[in-house]
């Protein structure tokens, strides 16, 4: 006989179960002192989901998702000359604040960052002319990727 304990919605059972193999299509089974002789059906196995390995060379860091969609993004530009404003902290663009070709003043806010659970503004370095964007709304960024460039 073997001795289980289960709550179920709340209620606590002590459950006795005598020993199957005697009588494979009836048991007695004790629930909280009450004795019922319970009919039991056939076995049902459930297979188990087998693993299969990792290909060889195959890094984890690697593998994305195939229904995963490509963070927006535009094309790297290279900056000729002037201050790159890069990201200080991964996240993701929430909001840009200014366009190209604006006149900037040190300490304006160029964009918002967002990065854990918290909005961080990015401030020019520097008062310049804002010569191109390299992310757009909604952009995932990387610690120390190029964001504005200020000439």
């Amino acid at each position: 006989m073997k001795d289980y304990s289960f709550k179920i919605n709340g209620h606590n059972y002590d459950v006795q179960i005598d020993d199957v193999a005697g009588n494979p299509e009836m048991t007695r089974v004790i629930v909280n002192g009450t004795t019922y002789e319970v009919e039991l059906g056939a076995a049902k196995t459930v297979a188990r989901p087998q693993v299969a390995p990792a290909a060889k060379g195959a890094n984890s860091a690697m593998i994305t998702p195939s229904t995963a969609a490509p963070s927006p993004r535009l094309a790297p530009v290279a900056p000729a000359s002037g201050l790159t404003v890069k990201s200080p902290l991964p996240g993701t663009v929430l909001a840009l604040k200014v366009n190209v070709g604006d006149t900037v003043a040190s300490g304006q806010t160029l964009l918002v960052l967002e990065a854990m659970k918290m909005e961080n503004n990015i401030d020019a370095d520097r008062a310049g002319v804002v010569k191109s964007i390299l992310v757009q709304q909604g952009a995932t960024v990387m610690e120390g990727d190029d964001l504005i460039v200020i000439e």
